[in-house]
């Protein structure tokens, strides 16, 4: 997956289009795929049908929303920007993976385990919630970062559940 995200961000580059990597990829990134994506998703402040050209430049086919390429069974979105986490908009990326194709923008692993509990909290997705246990399990996250950013989102009953999860995890 970090291959693919290595390169699709290269072959848009070449179009002089930045893209954030973000969703479950970031999260099957970061949990050495304990948590399998099926699609990457890409979040870009540049013109759609640029992007268009540029996936078309590498390969990839249209389907709905959605771009394939008969070499992987992987899907590559971009879903409607601007780059947010839960009510944070707009938000930096503080993520960054090297591949061989090139550096690859990402969510770093606390604006992950953020991004995540925004579906737990705003629509208690609970498979959600276990993709925050993961990455932070697997990762060092900035627990006092994510309380605070919690706290704005009126979410504390919730976070609280997340760090019991953890807690229980790391035993």
């Amino acid at each position: 997956m970090a291959e693919l995200a290595g390169i699709v961000t290269a072959g848009l580059q070449k179009h002089n289009i930045s893209a954030t990597l973000v969703g479950g990829a970031v999260v099957s990134i970061y949990t050495q795929n304990e948590y399998q994506s099926h699609d990457l998703d890409f979040i870009s402040p540049n013109d759609h049908q640029k992007i268009i050209e540029a996936m078309i430049d590498l390969g990839f086919s249209r389907a709905g929303r959605s771009f394939e390429h008969p070499s992987t069974h992987f899907t590559i979105e971009f879903p409607t920007g601007p780059l947010a986490i839960g009510d944070d908009v707009p938000v930096k990326p503080e993520g960054q993976i090297k591949t061989k194709y090139g550096k690859v923008t990402l969510l770093s692993p606390t604006q992950c385990v953020m991004d995540r509990l925004a579906w737990f909290y705003h629509n208690n997705d609970r498979q959600c919630l276990d993709q925050a246990v993961m990455v932070a399990t697997d990762n060092n996250i900035n627990l006092t970062k994510v309380k605070r950013w919690s706290e704005k989102e009126k979410s504390t009953e919730k976070f609280q559940i997340f760090l019991n999860r953890l807690k229980a995890t790391k035993k």
